[in-house]
């Protein structure tokens, strides 16, 4: 009986073996095709985000990869590591992005999320330097995603410019100047938010900075 059966699926092999490589080969093909795809689409988002961080930092001030060398913050109140995550008032994880010069930090942008009275809310990225010096502050376009990367989609604003070269103790002053760029307000956030709901989540951006310098600056996974 047994050499019947081995008989009978030689003899199927034998007919359909041609039919059945070519399956295997499509779905093999298909396969690679996917992580092709997959790894090609994660290094275009990767590479969209890259480009839009150099406005975020002093040209020739870094010579690392500022995608790569990020810290990954969640969207908790607590953290075994960080402390007053919560100033940072997310609701999605979110990176941060170290820039070093040589091996050696000299600035951090760290994302926040302000309130928006009608809409939500609308993303920051704050990038700070070791003195505690604002290099830039920008709004990011809100592209309803949980990805972590392709997301740094720069929202242009002379208003946000202005945070440039501040510190904590400037922020107050800033808050209460007004946007007056023609169309700026309504292409900036939308009438449903202040400046100094802006500018009091970027304080508290800076506040949680100086908090955490120490292990933001030395990078996630490391020890």
């Amino acid at each position: 009986m047994r050499f019947v059966v081995v008989d009978s699926m030689s003899q199927f092999l034998k007919a359909y073996f041609p039919q059945v490589a070519v399956l295997v080969a499509i779905f093999v093909l298909l396969g690679a095709l996917n992580l092709l795809t997959g790894a090609g689409l994660l290094e275009a988002r990767q590479e969209f985000d890259r480009r839009n961080l150099y406005q975020f930092f002093e040209a020739g001030s870094f010579d690392n990869d500022l995608v790569l060398n990020s810290y990954l913050l969640p969207a908790v109140a607590e953290h075994e590591k960080l402390s007053n995550l919560h100033l940072l008032n997310l609701d999605r994880d979110r990176l941060a992005y170290i820039a070093r010069k040589e091996g050696k930090a000299v600035a951090v942008a760290v994302p926040a999320s302000a309130e928006d009275g009608f809409n939500g809310k609308i993303d920051l990225l704050i990038a700070v330097d070791m003195f505690g010096r604002i290099s830039a502050a920008r709004v990011i376009e809100d592209i309803d995603a949980e990805q972590l990367f392709g997301v740094v989609d720069v929202i242009d604003s002379k208003w946000m410019n202005g945070f440039a070269g501040n510190s904590m103790r400037d922020i107050l002053r800033l808050s209460w100047q007004p946007i007056t760029a023609e169309n700026e307000y309504d292409q900036f956030v939308g009438a449903s938010i202040t400046p100094k709901s802006v500018a009091n989540q970027i304080y508290d951006a800076l506040v949680f900075y100086q908090s955490n310098r120490i292990e933001l600056i030395r990078g996630a996974g490391e020890d």
